[in-house]
């Protein structure tokens, strides 16, 4: 009957199990259809599911859980200690069976388990900062994975375009070569060069399938689970002051705020060492039926241990002091590190903001006035079909290059964020505030 009840109540933990897996999938998976009819998909929302869905962030939250509920434990007194014996010799005689009764409790110098607890206490923050800093991580992958996803669709759109355009250049140059207008050279470039572009669609189709891997395995999905098209790139129109970026991860950064509170937790856990010099105490009281005298049957008394190993626990206290030394210099090192990354992302998202506007106000025109004058020259008769083979690879070029330098902004400014600690909004609307 109980091997049964527990068959039972293993079968109802599975069912719950997978119950709640299977509405979480089915929530994201609605929520990915939602996406999928407007034909967009968001860096904040892809992120948004990430958040929601990414293993390796549920499983720090959970150590983050487990480091929470070790505080209560470690600054609570251990169990009382009943201890009871009798005299079996004594059973049946005119006085009865004699016995003995104790119970003791141990507690530790005044301050020691305040110290454990305030050790305890600040690990679990340094442990909820580990899942900040992993949040910051995981959204700035899932933006970047966004970027080449865009970047991916952005490029096969090139693609089609440029193919259409290479049909429309062999069939012009079949007409001229029809009428003895063109060389049997021109044909065959243009072949050649649709045969290539072939090609790059084939290499733009792996890359799209190993986005697609990497982003549902962001979202603990199969590698094929289809995804929407991602939403065009938008641009921020001005960066916050370098300044006010320094003074915000300073403030806010998680990596910091961990290291501030493994400090916290080095410097009770020097308080814990001192401690350990000073004797614990244990106070009991007890019954003992052995004493013919009823006056002497009821017991008080207290003991203390004796710390005579003095080298043990200044070994200990060295250590602890050792520890938080490492501790600081780690902080100090760590804030070095973390303007200098903040500094460096925010220079290469203006350089890229740059060369984006640099591609669509010059470089993209030039590309396209080209092939224009290119192809209007060979239809005239004035000008060779390799350099309309030319002008069309470098507007290819051109245009990709301006979509792989849209996705590198996003990636750079999904670093910045990271670094910064958190979203830029916040910063820049306070900039913008203060320049109207």
């Amino acid at each position: 009957m109980f091997a049964l009840s527990l068959r039972c109540v293993a079968a109802i933990s599975a069912w719950l199990i997978l119950s709640s897996s299977a509405v979480w999938g089915d929530s994201l998976l609605q929520e990915t259809k939602d996406v999928e009819t407007d034909q967009h998909l968001t860096a904040e929302k892809l992120a948004e599911w990430v958040i929601k869905a990414n293993p390796g962030l549920a499983s720090s939250q959970a150590a983050a859980e487990a480091a929470a509920h070790r505080i209560n434990p470690a600054g609570s007194l251990d169990d009382p200690r009943l201890s009871y014996g009798i005299a079996p010799l004594t059973s049946g005689s005119d006085t009865g069976l004699d016995q003995k009764i104790d119970i003791s409790q141990k507690i530790p110098w005044p301050g020691t388990l305040a110290a454990r607890e305030s050790v305890a206490r600040h690990e679990a923050v340094a442990a909820d900062r580990d899942v900040d800093a992993l949040k910051l991580r995981v959204i700035a992958q899932a933006k970047s994975a966004y970027a080449e996803w865009r970047f991916v669709d952005e490029a096969l759109d090139i693609h089609y375009a440029t193919h259409d355009l290479l049909n429309d250049l062999i069939a012009t140059a079949e007409t001229r070569y029809a009428v003895g207008k063109a060389l049997k050279q021109d044909v065959l470039q243009a072949e050649v060069e649709r045969t290539n572009l072939d090609n790059h669609k084939l290499r733009l189709i792996q890359l799209q399938t190993t986005v697609q891997a990497r982003i549902n395995a962001l979202l603990n999905r199969e590698p094929d689970t289809p995804l929407p098209k991602a939403a065009p790139i938008k641009l921020l129109t001005v960066l916050p002051p370098l300044e006010n970026l320094r003074e915000l991860a300073l403030a806010q950064h998680p990596d910091l705020a961990r290291l501030d509170a493994k400090i916290l937790a080095a410097n009770s856990q020097i308080t814990l060492a001192e401690k350990a010099f000073f004797p614990d105490f244990q106070v009991g009281i007890g019954y003992n039926s052995l004493w013919n005298d009823t006056d002497k049957r009821f017991l008080i008394g207290a003991s203390i241990n004796i710390p005579l190993n003095r080298g043990k626990r200044k070994s200990e206290l060295s250590r602890a002091r050792a520890e938080e030394r490492r501790v600081k210099l780690s902080l100090i090192e760590r804030r070095a590190n973390l303007l200098a990354d903040l500094a460096q992302a925010r220079a290469k998202v203006l350089e890229a903001h740059e060369s984006v506007e640099l591609y669509d106000e010059k470089l993209v025109p030039l590309a396209k006035e080209y092939l224009e004058a290119a192809v209007a020259d060979y239809q005239s008769g004035t000008g060779a079909f390799l350099n309309v083979i030319n002008a069309e690879q470098r507007e290819l070029n051109t245009l990709l290059a301006l979509a792989r330098t849209r996705a590198d902004y996003v990636r750079r400014l999904a670093e910045l964020e990271r670094w910064t600690g958190g979203s830029l909004n916040a910063p820049l609307q306070a900039h913008l505030g203060v320049q109207q």
